[in-house]
């Protein structure tokens, strides 16, 4: 336990001196203070209530993932961090109008979402038999509220509007929090499943504020139905679904145990009774997959983009430019690779997994070069796509089920022992989402570039080179935690000549005019790498994103 408290410190250190950073560099009082506020709220619960995580399956009988911490001071002011450092720098976050046409004030309904998440994750310990809903308006929690929107709140909306907006959007947040905490058993850790909530509620408040009054461009509109697409089709598929086997154990009782959470007793879960193949089943799998699809998404993003979407995408890759025809062609290219290896490699090991990690470099780093519109519009659909394939594979469904499941088993690693698979998701996470972040797909002005490659610097490069060098040659461990000196050192001096090579072939700020800044953000990084026990993939490219953009 010791150990672990200590890991727990210097990573709130290592955090503090990134939300530091970017206090310093913002001109906002309001958001400065909100992420003061959020940092030692976060911090508080963390340090105080170790057992948060018992506390939560105690109350919601959740179950989270075994061996990493809570993660939920990380997880409170990542996305704050990203939200703010972008805006502060001119990077408005996609084109949310929560305020005005700017955005300006996004930066405060996100702080209201994180505190929203830590009063829930407090509320959990009165361990009182309530439905999370006679939670969320107990008065306690409406209090609660009020006193941090008295705080936080510029009243950027006129009166009783910007009251429903913030608590409409908390309320969100929390259903998707204890949503993703309670449907994909031993997936998540709290931290993780605030960050993907945040960013959920964000982009689900920015998609009814586009169907609605028709702002935003095509690309965000085409990102925010891929994305919520995923949550869509599983919600209007769930019929079909509950009657489908799947590969995991199930819980034959869901009784409050109290020792649910890290380390947990899991005796009360058996293994799923094998199903004979049934094609009606199948075959009612494809068709509410393909109607909701037909009936659901493309007509949304049809209305959104005024266009047909099948057309406008065909158009958009194929149709523009030989330059975008090529990166598809390479792209294609890298995939082919990718696949065969999956199947010729057949083992899961360190070094195995991070090869993948080489061909996603591979495929970001000349997609972002020449063509990051392109880069965005395709990720958005990759991640849908992943999104279908995770059905297939847990409910195997033929013909691809077991054929998913073979490959998981390769590309998995320790931390994958939930319902759904998040390493590979984390990835295309953590290198798309400073993509999506980019304004320029928005029209503003872009004073720097180097941004747009926090993925592939920080997982692409840094952590592939701390993974492959601290597994075969590290011998000298951090205090606390399984990671080696060697592989920290290795990460940053593999980022920093990564730095120079882009400013050689023009990516702004030059390495040579802002070594310091740069470095600060490698050496931070690469140290919450060493010491955090959230899945790098996801956290990373964005604590790194928030440090360059500043």
């Amino acid at each position: 336990m010791g150990g672990q408290f200590n890991t727990d410190i210097v990573e709130a250190v290592i955090i503090g001196a990134g939300v530091t950073t970017v206090i310093c560099s913002i001109n906002d009082l309001t958001s400065s203070v909100g992420l003061i506020i959020v940092y030692m709220l976060a911090l508080f619960i963390q340090l105080t209530w170790r057992e948060a995580t018992e506390e939560i399956s105690y109350c919601y009988d959740l179950i989270l993932r075994p061996s990493s911490s809570s993660g939920i001071l990380l997880g409170s002011v990542l996305l704050p961090l990203v939200i703010i450092s972008t805006q502060s720098s001119q990077y408005n976050s996609s084109s949310i109008h929560l305020t005005d046409d700017d955005g300006n004030n996004l930066a405060v309904p996100c702080l209201v979402f994180s505190i929203a998440c830590l009063l829930c994750v407090w509320l959990t310990r009165c361990k009182m038999s309530v439905t999370v809903l006679e939670r969320l308006i107990s008065v306690r929690w409406v209090v609660s509220w009020v006193a941090v929107m008295v705080i936080l709140h510029k009243v950027p909306l006129q009166g009783v509007v910007a009251l429903a907006v913030s608590f409409g959007g908390s309320v969100t947040c929390v259903w998707f929090l204890l949503g993703l905490l309670y449907v994909l058993e031993e997936s998540f850790t709290i931290g993780e499943a605030m960050v993907v909530a945040q960013g959920l509620t964000l982009l689900t408040l920015e998609a009814v504020n586009t169907t609605v009054y028709h702002t935003g461009r095509e690309l965000i509109a085409c990102l925010q139905v891929l994305i919520l697409g995923g949550i869509i089709i599983g919600l209007t598929m769930k019929p079909v679904l509950q009657k489908m086997p799947t590969i995991y154990s199930i819980n034959v009782s869901r009784g409050k145990h109290k020792q649910l959470g890290n380390g947990a007793n899991h005796s009360n879960r058996i293994q799923d009774i094998p199903r004979p193949f049934s094609w009606k089943l199948t075959a009612f799998f494809y068709l509410a997959m393909v109607a909701s699809i037909i009936c659901i998404l493309l007509p949304w993003l049809g209305i959104m983009i005024k266009s047909w979407p099948l057309l406008f995408g065909l158009k958009f890759t194929l149709m523009t430019s030989e330059k975008r025809t090529c990166l598809v062609l390479i792209w294609a290219g890298l995939i082919s690779t990718a696949i065969t290896m999956v199947f010729w490699l057949q083992t899961s090991s360190t070094v195995t997994r991070k090869y993948f990690h080489l061909f996603t470099v591979a495929a970001f780093l000349p997609g972002i070069y020449f063509d990051v519109e392109l880069v965005f519009l395709a990720t958005a659909g990759t991640f849908f796509i992943a999104i279908l394939l995770e059905f297939f594979r847990i409910h195997q469904v033929w013909p691809l089920g077991e054929a998913l499941q073979s490959a998981s088993q390769t590309l998995g690693d320790a931390q994958d022992t939930g319902v759904i698979f998040l390493s590979h998701l984390y990835l295309l996470l953590g290198l798309a989402v400073p993509v999506w972040l980019y304004t320029g797909v928005n029209g503003y002005h872009i004073e720097s570039t180097l941004p747009l490659f926090s993925g592939v610097l920080s997982v692409g490069i840094g952590d592939t080179a701390a993974s492959v060098i601290g597994s075969k040659y590290g011998v000298i461990k951090w205090p606390g935690s399984k990671k080696t000196i060697e592989g920290t050192v290795s990460a940053i001096l593999f980022q920093i000549p990564a730095c120079y090579l882009l400013s050689y072939i023009g990516i702004l700020p030059s390495m040579a005019s802002h070594f310091f800044s740069i470095s600060w953000a490698i050496i931070l990084t690469s140290l919450l790498e060493a010491f955090t026990l959230q899945i790098d993939n996801l956290v990373l490219p964005l604590f790194m994103y928030c440090l360059l953009v500043t």
